[in-house]
C-alpha cells in the first residue's frame, strides 16, 4: 500500500518536472564572430560569413545545409580531412587570403555539390594527387596567389565539369609542368597571368585540339612565343598585357588562322618594337573584334595599322599620355564603334572623328576638356558619351546638337554650374544623365520640357538650395531621381507632380526641415517605392498636422536616419508613418528619440524590417508593435534598453533577426526567445550581463542547440559581479547552479516523501481495515462481473456455502452438516472437501459463495477474529447488495455482547442489517432452530425470504 501511494504522488510529479523542462527547452548556438545570413535575403542560400575575423581553424559544426562558406581573410593553415565533413549542399567556398600551406587528404571528399572553390591567396606550393578528391562537380577553381610552383600528373583528373581554373600570381616556370591542367576537357577558362613562363611553346601543352576559349598569359616575362599547331581552335579571348619586357621575344606563329576565332585581344603595357607589335595583331587580324592597347608607349604608331583590322568595334586607348590624335591614322577607324580615351592628355577633338560615323560609345572621361566640342554632333549613331572627370564649365543649346540617339550622358566630377533650358532639347531619346559633382546651383527649367524618354537623373553633390514647381516637369518617364548632397532646403508644393513613373527618390544629405514636409510636397508620386530622407534637419517637431507622406500610397523603403543636429532630441510624431500601407522597411536610427508613440506604426501593417537603433528608448511597450505582425528585422542597438521584456507579448511570431547589442541589458529571460518563435539570428554583443545563476540556461542555450545563432557568444563578458568583470559569459561556470537546482528538487522530493509516509502512516492506522475492504469488495465486483451470466443461466452448485473457523470445524461436521445434508437433503459446500486444490484461496472463495444460494456463516469468537473468515464475509456482503437478495445466514455459536462487535465493523453492521440464529438458545430445544434454518434456506425471492427472515427474526 505504501508503494502505491509513494507512485500516485511521484508520478504528477515527474510529469510536471519533464513538462516544465520542456516547456523552457529552446535552441540557440554561436559561430562566434560568424554567422550564417538569412536564406530568405538570398533566395534560400544559407551563407555562412566569417571573413576577417582572426580564425587559426575553420569553424567546427557548420550546418550542414550551408550551401555558401565564406571564412577568407583569415589566419588558417590547415584544412583538415574534418573541417567540411557531410556539408553535402555546399555549392561555394572561399577560404582566400589565409595562411594555408597544407590540405590533408580527403578534406574535400563530401563535398559532392561544390561548384567553386577559392583558396586564392594562401601559401599553397604543390598540388598533389588527391589535393581535390571529392570535387567532381567542381566548375570554378580558383588558386591565385599563392607559391605554386608543382602540379602533380593526375591531380586534376578527378574533374569532369571543372570550366574555369585561375593559377595567376604563382611560380610555375614553364608550360609543360601545368599540363594536367591543360588536360582537363571541360576547361574553357585559362588564367595563368603574374607567373615566371619564359617559353610558350605549343608541343609543350598538348598534342591535340583544346577547348579552351579564354587564355589569360598576362605579366609573364615571355620571350619566346611559339605556335605551331592549331591547338587553340575555340579560342576567343587572349590577354598578353605586359608580357614580353625583354626586348629579344621570338614570335613564332606559323599560321595566322591559328588565332583565327579570337574577338578580344588585350596589350596593355606591351612595349616591344614597332615591328613586332604589328606581328603580333596581324596574328589576330582574322576576326579580332575588342583591342586594348592602354600603356602602351607607341600606341600613338600602332593606330594605323591596327585600324586597318575590318573586324574590330571596340578600341580601348587608356593611360597612353595621348595629347592630340593629329596623325595617327584613328579616321581609318570607321568601323570602330566603341572607343575609350579614358587617361588621356586631351583637350580637342579634331577632324579626324568626322569619318567615325558608327561609334556609338565613346569615353574621354579624366582628359584636359574645359568644354564639349563640337566634334560630337558628327556623331549621330552615339548612344553613351562619356566626359566624366574633365574641366567642363558650361553647356549651352547646341552642345548636344543632332545626338537623337544619345542614350546615356555622363558629364559628372566636372564645373558646371549651370544648366540651361534648353541644354537637352535634342536628347529626345536619353534615359540616363548624370550630373553630379558639379557646382550646379540651380536647374533654371533644364527639365521643363524634357527629355521626355529620361529614366535616371543624378544630380549629386551640386548647390541646389531649392526644388521649384516646375523644375522636373517634362520628365514623364523618370524612375530613379539622385539629389543627395546637396544644399536643399525648400521644395515648392507640386515639386514632382509630373514624376508618376518615379520609383527612387534620394535626397539625402540636404537641409529639409519639418515645414518641407507636407503631403503636397510629394503628390503625384503614387508610385514611388523608395525614399531617402536620412541626414536633414527634420522630425524637430512632435507633432505633424497632417501625416506628411499621405500621397506614397506605394511606398515601400524609407529612412530618416541621423537628422542633424545629431546629438540633439528628435521626435517621431503619431502621424508621421500613416496611410503608407505599403511600406516594408522603415530606418530611424541615430535621431535622440526617446520615446514611440503607440498609434506610430498603426498603418504599417507590412513592414518586415525597422531599424530603430542609436536612439534613447529606455523602455519599449509592447503595444507598439502590435501591428507589425510580419516584422522580419528589428534593430534595437544601443538604445539604452536595459530589458527586452516587451518582446514577450508584442507578438512578433516573424522576426528572424534580432540586434540589440550595445545597451544595457543585464540578462535575458527565457519567455523572451519562447515568445520569438521565428527567430534565427540574435545580436547581443556589448551589453552589460550579470554573471548568476539566472544565465545559467541562457549559457546551455547557446551552446547546445542549432535553431537560433547567437552573434559573437563568445565574446560576451560579464560586468558584473565585480569578481567576474571583463570574465567570458560562457566561460562561467555554472556547476554550481546545477547543484543549487539539484539540491533544491532533493529538497522538494524529500519534503514530499516525508509527506507522503506521515499520510499513508495515518490511513493504515485508521482506514486500514475499510481499504482492505475496498479492495477485495474490488475483487469480489470483478469476479461477479465475470460470472455473471454463467450463474444465471446456468443455475447454482450449493444450495449454502458454510463459512467458519477451523475451531469450530467439530460443530459444522458433526451437527450442522448431519442435518442440513443428511435430514434435509441440502447440498452443502465446505471449504475443506470442496474448495478445489492450487487454485488460489480468493478464488475458491468466491466461486463457493456464487455457486451456492445461500451462505451460512457460523459465528464465533474465533470466527471474528480469523482473516479468512473476514474475507468470506465480504465476499458474501457484496454480493447481498449486488444482487439485493438475502442470501447471508448468520448462525452464532456463541453469545458475543455488542461491545465485543464494536471492533469488527463489518460484522456489527450485518447483524443491525440482517436476520440471525443463536445456537446457544437453541440448545433447550434445536428442532425449532433447524426448522427455522431449513424455513431460511428454502426461500426462494424477494417477499418470500424477507417474510421467512422476519418469521424467523420473531422465534429467535
Amino acid at each position: 500500500m505504501h508503494t502505491t501511494v509513494h507512485r500516485w504522488f511521484t508520478a504528477p510529479l515527474c510529469i510536471t518536472l519533464y513538462t516544465v523542462i520542456c516547456i523552457s527547452h529552446v535552441t540557440g548556438f554561436t559561430y562566434g564572430d560568424c554567422m550564417v545570413h538569412d536564406p530568405k535575403q538570398f533566395r534560400g542560400h544559407v551563407k555562412f560569413f566569417c571573413n576577417k575575423k582572426n580564425l587559426k581553424q575553420v569553424p567546427p559544426k557548420l550546418p550542414l545545409d550551408v550551401t555558401d562558406i565564406n571564412i577568407a581573410h583569415n589566419n588558417i593553415s590547415v584544412i583538415k580531412s574534418g573541417d567540411f565533413q557531410n556539408l553535402i549542399h555546399l555549392g561555394t567556398l572561399n577560404i582566400s587570403r589565409n595562411l594555408i600551406s597544407c590540405v590533408e587528404k580527403g578534406a574535400f571528399r563530401d563535398l559532392i555539390s561544390l561548384t567553386e572553390l577559392c583558396l586564392s591567396e594562401n601559401r599553397l606550393t604543390v598540388i598533389t594527387n588527391e589535393f581535390f578528391n571529392g570535387l567532381t562537380n567542381l566548375k570554378l577553381l580558383l588558386l591565385e596567389n599563392n607559391s605554386i610552383s608543382t602540379i602533380e600528373n593526375s591531380s586534376f583528373s578527378v574533374f569532369h565539369h571543372l570550366e574555369c581554373v585561375k593559377l595567376s600570381g604563382n611560380k610555375l616556370r614553364d608550360v609543360e609542368s601545368m599540363q594536367p591542367v591543360f588536360r582537363i576537357q571541360t576547361l574553357n577558362v585559362l588564367h595563368i597571368a603574374h607567373n615566371n613562363i619564359s617559353i610558350f611553346h605549343s608541343t609543350d601543352i598538348s598534342n591535340k585540339s583544346l577547348r579552351l576559349q579564354v587564355l589569360n598569359l598576362a605579366h609573364n616575362p615571355i620571350n619566346i612565343f611559339r605556335i605551331s599547331a592549331d591547338i587553340f581552335p575555340h579560342l576567343e579571348a587572349v590577354d598578353l598585357s605586359f608580357c614580353f619586357s625583354n626586348g629579344g621575344l621570338k614570335w613564332e606563329v606559323l599560321n595566322t588562322d591559328f588565332f583565327k576565332n579570337v574577338k578580344r585581344l588585350e596589350m596593355a603595357g606591351v612595349n616591344v618594337s614597332e615591328v613586332k607589335s604589328n606581328a603580333i595583331l596581324q596574328a589576330f587580324n582574322k576576326s579580332l573584334a575588342q583591342l586594348t592597347l592602354s600603356a602602351v608607349h607607341r600606341a600613338k604608331s600602332l593606330i594605323n595599322s591596327t585600324c586597318l583590322i575590318p573586324t574590330l568595334t571596340e578600341f580601348t586607348l587608356r593611360d597612353n599620355r595621348i595629347r592630340n590624335l593629329t596623325g595617327t591614322g584613328l579616321e581609318k577607324c570607321f568601323q570602330v564603334k566603341v572607343l575609350d580615351l579614358y587617361y588621356n592628355s586631351l583637350s580637342n577633338l579634331e577632324n579626324v572623328f568626322a569619318s567615325l560615323k558608327n561609334l556609338t560609345s565613346l569615353q574621354l572621361g579624366y582628359n584636359n576638356f574645359s568644354y564639349i566640342p563640337n566634334m560630337i554632333h558628327n556623331l549621330s549613331m552615339l548612344e553613351t558619351l562619356n566626359f566624366v572627370f574633365n574641366q567642363i564649365e558650361k553647356l549651352d543649346c547646341f552642345t548636344f546638337g543632332n545626338l537623337t540617339n544619345l542614350k546615356n550622358l555622363y558629364l559628372y566630377g566636372n564645373k558646371i554650374n549651370m544648366v540651361k533650358d534648353c541644354v537637352f532639347k535634342d536628347l529626345i531619346n536619353l534615359k540616363s544623365l548624370y550630373l553630379g559633382t558639379n557646382h550646379i546651383s540651380s536647374l533654371g527649367g533644364a527639365f521643363k520640357n524634357g527629355p521626355a524618354k529620361l529614366e535616371h537623373l543624378e544630380l549629386s553633390s551640386n548647390s541646389l538650395s531649392s526644388l521649384k514647381t516646375d523644375d522636373f516637369s517634362g520628365l514623364k518617364s523618370l524612375s530613379s531621381l539622385r539629389l543627395n548632397d546637396n544644399k536643399i532646403k525648400v521644395i515648392d508644393n507640386g515639386t514632382f507632380e509630373a514624376l508618376s513613373s518615379l520609383r527612387v527618390l534620394n535626397l539625402l544629405s540636404n537641409k529639409i526641415t519639418d515645414e518641407s514636409l507636407t503631403p503636397d510636397v510629394f503628390s503625384g508620386l503614387s508610385n514611388l517605392l523608395q525614399l531617402h530622407l536620412q541626414k536633414n534637419h527634420i522630425l524637430k517637431k512632435d507633432s505633424f498636422r497632417k501625416a506628411p507622406f499621405s500621397h506614397l500610397k506605394s511606398l515601400q523603403w524609407l529612412s530618416v536616419l541621423s537628422q542633424s543636429p545629431h546629438k540633439m532630441k528628435s521626435f517621431l510624431p503619431s502621424n508621421f508613418l500613416w496611410n503608407l500601407t505599403h511600406l516594408q522597411s522603415f530606418w530611424a536610427q541615430n535621431l535622440g528619440v526617446k520615446s514611440l508613440h503607440v498609434d506610430l506604426f498603426k498603418d504599417n501593417t507590412q513592414i518586415t524590417e525597422l531599424a530603430l537603433s542609436g536612439n534613447d528608448l529606455t523602455a519599449l511597450s509592447p503595444d507598439i508593435f502590435l501591428p507589425l505582425r510580419k516584422l522580419y528585422k528589428l534593430y534595437l542597438e544601443e538604445t539604452h534598453l536595459k530589458t527586452l521584456d516587451f518582446l514577450v507579448q508584442a507578438n512578433l511570431h516573424h522576426l528572424y533577426y534580432l540586434q540589440v547589442s550595445k545597451n544595457q541589458l543585464a540578462s535575458i529571460n527565457h519567455s523572451i526567445i519562447q515568445s520569438l518563435p521565428g527567430l534565427r539570428l540574435l545580436d547581443m554583443r556589448g551589453n552589460t550581463f550579470t554573471c548568476d545563476c539566472s544565465m545559467a540556461w541562457f549559457i546551455k542555450w547557446v551552446e547546445e542547440d542549432d535553431l537560433t545563432e547567437v552573434l559573437a557568444a563568445n565574446k560576451y563578458e560579464c560586468n558584473s559581479p565585480p569578481n567576474l568583470i571583463e570574465t567570458k559569459l560562457l566561460k562561467l561556470d555554472v556547476q554550481s547552479c546545477n547543484s543549487q537546482d539539484t539540491a533544491f528538487f532533493f529538497y522538494i522530493s524529500s519534503f514530499l516523501l516525508v509527506l507522503l509516509t506521515l499520510f499513508t502512516s495515518l490511513i493504515y492506522h485508521f482506514l486500514h481495515r475499510q481499504i482492505v475492504y475496498v479492495y477485495y469488495l474490488f475483487l469480489a465486483f470483478l469476479y461477479d462481473y465475470k460470472r455473471q451470466g454463467s450463474s444465471k443461466s446456468c443455475g447454482f452448485q450449493y444450495d449454502a456455502f458454510v463459512s467458519y473457523n477451523a475451531h469450530d470445524e467439530l460443530w459444522v461436521t458433526s451437527e450442522l452438516l448431519p442435518k442440513l445434508e443428511g435430514e434435509q437433503g441440502w447440498r452443502i459446500c465446505l471449504h475443506h472437501q470442496d474448495f478445489q486444490p492450487g487454485k488460489p484461496i480468493v478464488d475458491n472463495i468466491v466461486d463457493g459463495i456464487y455457486g451456492s444460494r445461500k451462505t451460512i456463516c457460523v459465528i464465533s469468537q474465533h470466527y471474528l477474529e480469523s482473516e479468512w473468515c473476514s474475507r468470506e464475509v465480504q465476499v458474501a456482503s457484496f454480493r447481498l447488495f449486488d444482487e439485493k437478495k438475502d442470501v447471508l445466514i448468520l448462525v452464532f455459536l456463541e453469545d458475543i455482547p455488542t461491545y465485543r462487535l464494536s471492533p469488527y465493523y463489518r460484522m456489527r453492521s450485518l447483524v443491525k442489517k440482517c436476520t440471525y440464529l443463536s445456537w446457544p438458545k437453541a440448545r433447550q430445544d434445536p428442532r425449532v432452530f433447524w426448522e427455522k434454518l431449513r424455513v431460511a434456506l428454502g426461500a426462494r425471492r424477494g417477499s418470500e425470504e424477507e417474510n421467512s427472515l422476519s418469521d424467523v427474526q420473531n422465534v429467535l
